[in-house]
């Protein structure tokens, strides 16, 4: 009689609203560099885009931690602006609660369908449209770009990949490193690389710039690098 095998359960994709209670200090964890400089980066030129009167709208906000910091330093100087942030998974909405006040809002939706691309001074977008099929990346970031007011600005960070597989190959296996002293076991580095396979879809650093210039953006530059991940500075 031959035994019968045991079925493998199919693993279910990678998802950052399982992660939600503690979604803060597990970007901080997994990506270098994020909490002590893009952060702060992205909060200090707010300042500079953030005009009267428009909105700000994060495209992937994840807890609103954020966009509340971006209102925070800017509501006494900057009248009339609302600040919105949009995000997939509603498993946020908790965190959410902690930081509707008067002029700031959330919204679980997907931003492919989102209609609210309209009289903004400043966009956000971290490590948002790595997971956005390539056939709707364009599509997504043409109409941030339109709904943009005249000097408006996109704040964009992205995973991107390596021009050549020797790179990629280099710069996994550090970061994998750093993973591990932060604290991630091999096997977590494992399963979450398995299940994000199939669900992004990273440019390179190359492609990025080159689609937003494409766009119409006037002006782009990097602002930050650490490892495979760059965020990008876009004026419109």
């Amino acid at each position: 009689m031959t035994k019968s095998k045991k079925l493998t359960k199919p693993k279910k994709d990678f998802s950052f609203g399982d992660h939600a209670p503690k979604f803060d200090s597990h970007i901080r964890a997994s990506i270098p560099g994020y909490e002590d400089v893009l952060l702060p980066m992205c909060v200090g030129l707010s300042h500079r885009f953030v005009q009267p009167g428009t909105r700000v709208v994060d495209v992937g906000c994840s807890t609103g931690h954020l966009l509340a910091k971006i209102r925070n330093v800017n509501s006494a100087s900057r009248v009339g602006v609302e600040y919105v942030g949009i995000d997939c998974e509603s498993n946020f909405a908790e965190q959410w609660k902690k930081r509707r006040s008067r002029n700031i809002g959330f919204q679980a939706c997907d931003a492919r369908t989102y209609e609210g691309f309209k009289n903004v001074s400043l966009a956000l977008s971290l490590f948002t449209v790595q997971f956005i099929r390539s056939a709707d990346k364009l599509h997504l970031l043409s109409r941030i770009y339109a709904g943009l007011v005249d000097g408006g600005a996109l704040i964009i960070a992205e995973k991107t990949a390596a021009e050549t597989g020797r790179l990629q190959d280099a710069l996994a296996s550090y970061y994998y490193d750093v993973k591990r002293k932060r604290g991630f076991t091999p096997e977590q580095i494992l399963d979450k690389n398995r299940s994000l396979q199939g669900q992004m879809t990273p440019w390179t650093d190359a492609e990025l710039e080159a689609t937003l210039i494409q766009l119409g953006f006037r002006e782009v530059a990097p602002i930050w690098r650490s490892l495979m991940f760059v965020g990008i500075l876009a004026l419109k």
